[in-house]
């Protein structure tokens, strides 16, 4: 096994990552909010 340190600034998001990143007026982000809203959240 080869392990490595490397900076934060050189990892790169795989393009198969499901994670979005989601910002007010969206519409995946407004939907996500009503449901926060109507049912809550668990931490």
């Amino acid at each position: 096994m080869d392990i490595q340190t490397i900076a934060v600034e050189q990892l790169k998001a795989a393009k198969y990552n499901p994670r979005k990143d989601l910002k007010p007026g969206d519409t995946e982000f407004e939907k996500l909010k009503r449901s926060i809203e109507e049912f809550g959240f668990v931490e």
